[in-house]
């Protein structure tokens, strides 16, 4: 299947797909699986289901979008890898995923029953994934291909995300004039900050102030500081926790200052936990046995549509592709890793023919 892979990844990389741009990608997607006889449907946001065969499928997802453009992209291949010319990424995240199901639907002589997700804006947050009801897919089991791991990764654990914004009230003055009028809000936010405690909080947690922007003179007392950041925790539990302990020390470094305080949560996505013996891990490391791969199952700290598609009731792992350097101009994927990972798929579709037949 190298060639296939080859061929497809190459066609997939010279479609721009920018996370919100995905249109053109979905068209030739569509046109392909339509080829290999599938049904498709297109939600309201534009990601693409698609179905085919008789009885419980198994779900397969990928994302159509990239964290950014590739307009300009120089395709590279060197040795065993595929990589870009170094002006751009080069959207193996996720199109390395999707040449191995493209090839590997092409190389199988057997039909079992899958339901394939195509998805847009996961670099966004998982937002196209966001849009789906328990009522719009019928699969128990699946398997997402993003990982930017080796091949044999397979990720039964993620952590869920709580998106923090939190605002600083002052008061503005003239800073030569009257600099006594005024509370400065930047010097608030400084209280705050030096108060925090490391972003690692806890085994299994951390949070982070990403972005942070107040002021528009030089000659104003800043009168309002905007500060967004995240919550990340295995337990949706600790996000709860950490989230109500970082408004305790904004609420003590303000105390006394006259300024006050917004602090704003919002739940982005939930954790997930696929326990070690569900019968999805025990099909892959069956299947994975007589290629040769070891499989590594372990928890990612790091959200993907897993997160999503578990949360809709579908135990989902996430497996790595052999994909290297992601969201960097220094992006490459291994040609054998995903040879590899065709091989696998191959294996694993063949046995979901045999046993759901």
């Amino acid at each position: 299947m190298r060639e296939k892979i080859i061929e497809h990844f190459q066609v997939l990389a010279a479609i721009d797909s920018p996370s919100g741009k995905e249109r053109e990608l979905a068209d030739k997607l569509a046109v392909l699986l339509h080829g290999l006889g599938f049904s498709l449907r297109r939600d309201s946001q534009g990601s693409i289901i698609a179905s085919r065969g008789q009885g419980e499928p198994l779900l397969l997802c990928c994302h159509l979008d990239t964290v950014e453009s590739t307009v300009g992209l120089e395709l590279k291949i060197e040795g065993d890898y595929i990589k870009s010319g170094g002006s751009t990424i080069l959207g193996a995240d996720d199109k390395a995923g999707i040449a191995i199901i493209l090839a590997t639907l092409e190389n199988l002589d057997c039909q079992p029953a899958l339901e394939l997700v195509f998805s847009v804006q996961e670099e966004k947050g998982m937002e196209g994934t966001k849009a789906f009801k328990p009522e719009d897919l019928r699969a128990k089991w699946g398997l997402v291909l993003d990982a930017g791991e080796p091949v044999g990764a397979v990720i039964n654990q993620a952590p869920g995300e709580t998106e923090m914004e939190i605002v600083i009230h002052g008061r503005g003055a003239h800073a030569a004039a009257n600099p006594e009028a005024g509370i400065d809000a930047i010097r608030l936010a400084a209280r705050f900050i030096d108060r925090l405690p490391p972003h690692r909080i806890s085994e299994g947690s951390t949070f982070n102030l990403g972005v942070i922007q107040g002021g528009k003179a030089t000659n104003t007392i800043c009168p309002r500081v905007q500060m967004l950041g995240e919550i990340r925790s295995f337990e949706d539990s600790q996000r709860v926790r950490i989230a109500a302990e970082l408004e305790s020390l904004l609420r003590n470094a303000l105390a006394g200052s006259g300024g006050r305080y917004d602090f704003r949560c919002r739940d982005s996505y939930s954790g997930y936990l696929v326990e070690d013996d569900h019968g999805i891990i025990g099909l892959l490391q069956r299947s994975a046995a007589p290629l040769g791969i070891q499989v590594d199952v372990h928890s990612r700290f790091a959200g993907s549509d897993a997160n999503i598609l578990n949360g809709l009731g579908i135990a989902v792992v996430n497996l790595g592709l052999g994909v290297e350097g992601n969201h960097s101009f220094e992006e490459r994927v291994s040609i054998a890793a995903m040879e590899m990972m065709a091989a696998w798929l191959e294996k694993i579709l063949k046995e979901w023919c045999h046993d759901r037949a």
